[in-house]
């Protein structure tokens, strides 16, 4: 850094700042890059112990879903397991608009099961476990019901995969 007077040489300095400069645009991009290769495949979360694969649909190139009953375990402690994956995910101390699964009606049955409409489910659950960032999204949401009629005594769990081509 020092030229041959043996003070402080600009030139020499500029051509260290602008080295540095050049590696950090570098390392910027490729990180970038990295960022979206890795939103352009589906956000995996693990599935209930137990539950068995009844269905799958694909709804777009970038978008599928897989439909998984579980037999024998109330909807209630399927959502119980789903809602610590959510605290794992976001962390403890997150804002719980985020990370706590969402029970739809609050309480109680629907207005449409209690009407007797057919396929209206009396309650279910949404977890959103999501990944999206700049410009580019990527989530997986969680749809947890209670089994009815034919599937009376099982959890129905469906795993919604949406993310960016």
């Amino acid at each position: 850094m020092l030229g041959r007077d043996g003070n402080i040489s600009i030139f020499r300095v500029g051509l260290i700042a602008g080295a540095i400069g050049i590696l950090v645009i570098v390392g910027g991009v490729i990180s970038f890059f990295l960022d979206r290769a890795q939103h352009q495949q589906p956000l995996i979360v693990d599935v209930y112990p137990g539950a068995e694969e009844v269905g799958t649909s694909i709804r777009s190139s970038s978008s599928n879903s897989i439909l998984y009953q579980v037999p024998n375990v109330p909807a209630e402690e399927v959502e119980a397991f789903y809602q610590q994956k959510m605290i794992d995910y976001y962390g403890a101390n997150a804002d719980p608009a985020f990370k706590d699964c969402k029970r739809t009606p609050y309480d109680g049955n629907s207005q449409a099961f209690q009407d007797g409409v057919a396929g209206a489910v009396p309650y279910q659950w949404s977890c959103l476990f999501d990944d999206s960032g700049f410009f580019i999204t990527r989530y997986t949401l969680i749809l947890i019901q209670p089994g009815i009629g034919e599937n009376q005594g099982t959890t129905l769990v469906q795993h919604q995969f949406t993310w960016q081509k």
